[in-house]
């Protein structure tokens, strides 16, 4: 997927039980950021967005949704899940895959979009 460069962007930190982790404070901070040097970017504390059993299942670490859209802020393409952030290395591609603004989920290394992965096949099925 070739994507096009995003106006804008929303970044979603899910602040539940499950993401937060001693690292939780540093990663908002990060992306906090990252968000203020881009023009149509907006960042997002949000509850958990996958619901209780589905995030019993995974593995503990910050998830991050970012979705792209325009400088209107009208949605321009698919939400991407990223996550669990587990690591400094995790952080940092991320907050470089937000200034690249393409949004393509092979962009990202594979372990940080496996759940994307995972939640997009289950809505095929």
């Amino acid at each position: 997927m070739n994507a096009a460069i995003a106006d804008g962007y929303t970044v979603v930190i899910c602040a539940a039980p499950a993401c937060s982790t001693e690292q939780s404070n540093g990663i908002s901070a990060a992306l906090r950021d990252c968000v203020r040097s881009s023009r149509h970017g907006v960042l997002v504390v949000s509850g958990c967005y996958l619901g209780a059993i589905s995030c019993r299942l995974r593995p503990v670490g910050p998830l991050v949704l970012v979705k792209p859209c325009d400088a209107h802020r009208r949605p321009t393409g698919p939400v991407v899940c990223v996550g669990p952030l587990r690591s400094d290395d995790d952080v940092a591609a991320v907050q470089e895959w937000i200034r690249i603004a393409r949004f393509d989920p092979a962009l990202l290394p594979p372990h940080l979009v496996a759940l994307h992965r995972t939640t997009r096949a289950a809505m095929h099925n």
